[in-house]
């Protein structure tokens, strides 16, 4: 059992100290920092399935742009192609921001 799971030991590890760190951020008084924020629209209040789809798609998209790193298979077409998502995910975020900016939520 624990030679099937021995390969991902570090990416677990790896996990666990991110959430650790994300937690004790969240838990600090003094920090700014808010887990929250990237779940929740600023504007209604709620949570947002948008917001939360691109954060999930830019934590894949990162993951799979690190492993072909690791594995020395990173193209660079591959690399402007998740530079460009990213820039075009903010840029979309950015621009909903500003057209709903206005619109009261009730």
């Amino acid at each position: 059992m624990l030679e099937s799971i021995q390969p991902y030991i570090p990416h677990i590890g790896i996990i666990i100290a991110i959430g650790l760190i994300l937690r004790a951020a969240h838990k600090n008084a003094d920090s700014e920092f808010n887990i929250f924020d990237y779940f929740i629209d600023p504007i209604s209040k709620k949570a947002s399935i948008t917001k939360s789809l691109q954060l999930l798609a830019g934590l894949t998209s990162t993951w799979v742009v690190v492993k072909l790193t690791v594995a020395g298979t990173l193209s660079t077409e591959m690399f402007f192609a998740y530079m460009a998502a990213m820039g075009i995910s903010e840029g979309w975020n950015k621009l909903v921001s500003l057209k709903y900016r206005n619109e009261p939520k009730e």
